[in-house]
């Protein structure tokens, strides 16, 4: 197990895509953190709201965009790591080397939870920083900022895993690569809303929709989220949490069967 382990590390540090995902994630991570709320948005909150008591959670309020960027290239990464393998036939010298095919699926399973531990940890970290520094280079100083900074990598560090894992499913589900890549962008996207124009409120339990949950900008106390007309509900973040991983559960069981049936080609 630990050597089949060690082999699934090496595919995802030795393939060059890595780091250009990691690359790309940082980049787009940096252009938002410095520029994009740094720099411009706290400007114009600055300048039309300065006094308002939600200037204080302004840093708390870049969650759900700086998780999304991170746990999208986390996510391409992990179904890289299994449809590479499709792709190019070399899944049959992985389970030929391996006298269980559970392990392989379980060693790939702890490979891309450990890689984007500190992946997601690393990233939201710096993202945080580099806000800060886009403060500094505007020459903006914000009021306290009410934010439980291990609350907030948390919660990224959580959304990433999730979506990682996820991506990594379909990977194993769909093999090929191409058709994995768009059900990872078009199945939390176009199908869910399509779906939860006819689920309506109870939309928000559809998989992605309640991962979102997870990560909403924080809501002064006694106020609500504003909500668009077709409102499809709303969980709190430990709801949205247990409702995804009821799903994935279920999918991981079903590929895990699936995994174990079906040959290797």
């Amino acid at each position: 197990m630990i050597s089949q382990l060690k082999s699934e590390f090496k595919k995802i540090f030795t393939v060059r895509s890595t780091y250009g995902w990691i690359l790309l994630a940082l980049v787009l991570v940096g252009i938002f953190a410095v520029y994009g709320e740094g720099f411009n948005d706290a400007s114009n909150l600055l300048k039309s709201k300065a006094n308002g008591p939600g200037a204080g959670l302004f840093i708390a309020g870049t969650i759900n965009q700086m998780a999304n960027f991170i746990a999208i290239f986390g996510g391409i990464i992990a179904l890289l790591l299994i449809t590479h393998e499709y792709r190019y036939n070399t899944i049959t010298y992985t389970l030929t080397a391996s006298n269980s095919r559970s392990k392989v699926l379980f060693s790939k399973v702890l490979a891309i939870m450990g890689f984007v531990f500190f992946y997601s940890v690393i990233l939201g970290a710096m993202g945080l920083g580099m806000i800060y520094l886009g403060l500094a280079l505007s020459h903006n100083v914000l009021p306290h900022q009410d934010i439980n900074y291990l609350t907030y990598v948390g919660k990224i560090l959580f959304f990433s895993e999730a979506y990682a894992l996820a991506a990594l499913a379909l990977g194993a589900l769909i093999r090929n690569q191409v058709g994995a890549f768009a059900s990872l962008f078009i199945i939390p996207g176009p199908v869910e809303a399509l779906i939860g124009l006819l689920l309506k409120h109870n939309a928000v339990y559809l998989p992605f929709m309640a991962l979102q949950e997870v990560i909403q900008s924080p809501v002064l106390p006694g106020t609500h989220p504003a909500r668009p007309e077709n409102d499809t509900g709303s969980l709190t973040a430990v709801h949205g949490a247990e409702v995804f991983i009821v799903y994935l559960v279920i999918v991981w069981l079903i590929t895990w069967y699936l995994f174990l049936k079906r040959d290797s080609s």
